[in-house]
């Protein structure tokens, strides 16, 4: 179950995420290789994404 975070938490919360993207340069990588692909319109199924996953290729 998803829960929406609000107030001190939700900022708590962007905070620490904001710190782990700026430490970790493959998840850096990601988010950009991310954007690329947003920009170039190339999207992935579920089962792509997960068959990325069992190869280690994410």
């Amino acid at each position: 179950m998803l829960r929406k975070l609000e107030g001190l938490n939700a900022e708590l919360f962007k905070t620490w995420v904001q710190e782990e993207i700026k430490s970790d340069e493959e998840l850096k990588m990601l988010i950009r290789q991310a954007k690329l692909d947003i920009a170039g319109n190339k999207m992935y199924t579920s089962e792509e994404i997960l068959e990325a996953l069992e190869k280690g290729n994410l």
